[in-house]
């Protein structure tokens, strides 16, 4: 077969990466296979100094000390320079069977890099310290501290960094892109020589821009404050609290200029959409918008406050209690939005009444309800029936923008109780916490969320938070033939040991992969399913289907279409996958030979009782989601009969281990 391409790079040796999107008659969730962008090389040479002096005055133990990084992050950028073929059967040139698309190269979009280059990012951090550590009275001990962050800003070595600055950009210099392609015969194409294809980018560290493409913030004061004190003096009790700000640096790919690796104009990234024929793409060396990335123009360093209270008391002989109330608050921390998304229409804009989902139909008549869309609500409605947003962008001449932000907010509060024994025959820890963890965005690149004008939306339990988490370990020596000799050599000195695991599962959402809101957010998820039922309420009528391999989790039932051109109404992270719980337990003895010689035999059971474990609904990563993109009955529900066959819908990825059997002989010398 042969293909062409929206640049002349010989596709780097490599085939398309080809997604296809879901169909019912073959795979609900669609697949994709991958070709990946390597060989890639990323190095990264640190180079740190710290050292510390230490003073004792009277009751004073005091710290003074620095540390210095001065770091390196030399890679390539990870392009896709062979290209991304996407086929779906919501695009203006399906056939309705988007795998039926691939064979015949209906395609949905087609997104290829240019280039691959190298990045060669650099930064430097210097941090001084001082603590005291100041015994009061022999019962109160109090910590001391402040740690000055003085944090510089990434640079890219050889100027290769270009930023998307909002305020550079001038609508007036913009391109004007080719809706229809009425005059360039390509539709979403550039028109040559209407505008400047680079408008608004600036190059870090030239003209009058910082290196970094930011302005940096050096002075972080970051306080420390801690106590110990034992309320009776006698050394069974002791309360403990403590207060601490921390900075952090963030990471690369964040708001730095290694995030904005693979930015134009030194790398190319183009989108062509609704191409009738591999040789067709391209357009005859027509260009398409760009995909730029955009970091903030100031830095704003993330950090974090955390407090902890806790009292610790010997209850027994060496049995030690402790419950301790845990608490943090995340400020500033980064997420990525897409600045360049359309701004959803109000409701009283939207031409589809509450409950009522888009469909297939009204895709292909053009209408709602009989009538066609006007003004915002026209190409909003476009969009996911297979057209273009970007001649609608509010930064015209440009797709998708990505840009990290540091305006994310996390809370962590959690009751933590634990209970230690460790003498005579039995050792014994248990371990249990209860806990909240919410957040607006649970990592940086995390497209878990709908609007990116909106991130009120995403506010809810973070995609790692487990509410319950127990553990219990133990070690007995069992109490039999414990008399010296050939008895006790033979049949005593066994151990029985264990480790019991409970744990609630992580949160997820439900989405929606047919037609989404029609935003156009590259950076995020289309729109979530309507919750209209009870989801952990399962009928049995809906289990036991063709095709499917374990059980209903919850209630597809409980589900709808959102309704046409909303974000849906389930919200972020509505379930839990299941929890899990487990026994392991090995038998252990040791057979003495000589002083120095021993054979240690272990019979060892992981999930000893054989309970079923189901996997996280997105196999096993933890933060899965679930989506379908099928509909059916008078009230488009996820659970009709019709979706269910061949559907893995709200069932588990599968499930953990099943009882394990080790036996082993150890010989010791």
């Amino acid at each position: 077969m042969t293909m062409t391409g929206l640049y002349a790079n010989g596709f780097g040796g490599l085939l398309p990466t080809v997604t296809v999107g879901g169909g019912v008659n073959y795979d609900v969730g669609g697949f994709q296979l991958d070709t990946g962008y390597f060989p890639w090389n990323n190095a990264n040479p640190t180079y740190t100094y710290k050292d510390q002096i230490s003073k004792i005055v009277g009751g004073h133990n005091m710290y003074f000390g620095a540390y210095f990084v001065a770091a390196q992050k030399n890679e390539f950028n990870s392009p896709y320079i062979q290209g991304i073929l996407d086929f779906s059967n919501t695009s203006t040139v399906t056939t309705g069977n988007a795998f039926a698309d691939l064979m015949q190269g209906d395609i949905g979009s087609y997104s290829q890099v240019n280039q691959k280059v190298k990045y060669c990012n650099r930064y430097k951090i210097l941090e001084p310290y001082f603590q005291d550590d100041w015994h009061v009275t022999s019962k109160l001990t109090l910590n001391l501290g402040v740690r000055l962050s003085l944090f510089g800003t990434y640079r890219e070595k050889y100027y290769h960094a270009y930023n998307f600055d909002p305020a550079a950009y001038n609508v007036a210099n913009a391109p004007q892109i080719d809706a229809t392609g009425d005059i360039t015969g390509q539709e979403g194409a550039i028109v040559p020589g209407s505008g400047d294809p680079y408008a608004g980018l600036v190059q870090c560290g030239k003209n009058g821009i910082p290196r970094g493409c930011l302005t940096g913030h050096l002075f972080n004061p970051a306080p420390r404050i801690g106590f110990a004190y034992d309320p009776f003096g006698d050394g069974k009790t002791a309360i403990r609290g403590g207060y601490g700000i921390f900075f952090e640096h963030t990471n690369g790919n964040e708001g730095n200029t290694e995030g904005l690796e693979n930015s134009p104009p030194y790398v190319l990234n183009s989108t062509q959409y609704n191409i009738s024929g591999y040789t067709n793409i391209g357009g005859g060396g027509l260009a398409f918008p760009l995909t730029p990335k955009s970091i903030p123009t100031a830095v704003r360093w993330p950090y974090v406050q955390q407090w902890n209270l806790n009292v610790q008391r010997e209850i027994a002989r060496a049995t030690v209690l402790t419950v301790a109330y845990v608490g943090s608050k995340g400020t500033n921390l980064g997420l990525q939005v897409d600045i360049n998304q359309l701004h959803p229409i109000s409701a009283a804009q939207n031409p589809y009444a509450a409950g009522q989902p888009m469909t297939g139909g009204d895709c292909s008549s053009g209408t709602v309800n009989g009538v066609a869309p006007t003004g915002a609500a026209a190409v909003q409605f476009g969009v996911p029936c297979g057209g273009d947003a970007n001649p609608y962008r509010q930064y015209l001449g440009y797709g998708t923008i990505n840009t990290n932000q540091y305006v994310g907010n996390s809370s962590y509060n959690a009751l933590q109780v634990s209970l230690r024994r460790h003498v005579g025959r039995l050792s014994f820890d248990l371990a249990y916490t209860w806990s909240h963890s919410l957040d607006d965005a649970s990592d940086y690149g995390s497209s878990n969320f709908v609007d990116s004008y909106n991130l009120a939306l995403s506010r809810a339990s973070s995609d790692f938070d487990q509410r319950q988490i127990l553990n219990i370990g133990y070690v007995y020596e069992l109490p039999l033939f414990t008399r010296a000799g050939l008895i006790h050599t033979l049949l005593g000195g066994w151990e029985w040991s264990g480790l019991t695991t409970f744990q609630t599962g992580t949160p997820f959402s439900v989405n929606d992969d047919l037609y989404g809101s029609g935003v156009g957010n590259g950076s995020g998820t289309g729109a979530r399913l309507d919750l209209v039922g009870d989801p952990n309420s399962v009928p049995p009528s809906l289990n036991n289907q063709p095709g499917v391999i374990g059980p209903l989790l919850f209630n597809p039932a409980a589900f709808t279409a959102p309704q046409g051109l909303t974000f849906g109404l389930s919200g972020r992270n509505v379930l839990n996958n299941p929890s899990r719980t487990n026994f392991d337990m090995g038998l252990f003895k040791n057979f003495a030979i000589k002083e120095r010689m021993n054979v240690e035999f272990r019979a060892e059971a992981f999930n000893i009782f054989n309970h079923t474990q189901w996997s996280p609904l997105g196999g096993n990563n933890s933060t899965g989601n679930a989506s379908t993109s099928c509909f059916g009955g008078s009230n488009f529900s996820a659970g009709d009969a019709s979706c269910l066959a061949n559907s893995n819908f709200l069932r588990p990825g599968g499930a953990h281990n099943p009882r394990i059997l080790q036996f082993g002989l150890k010989f010791l010398f």
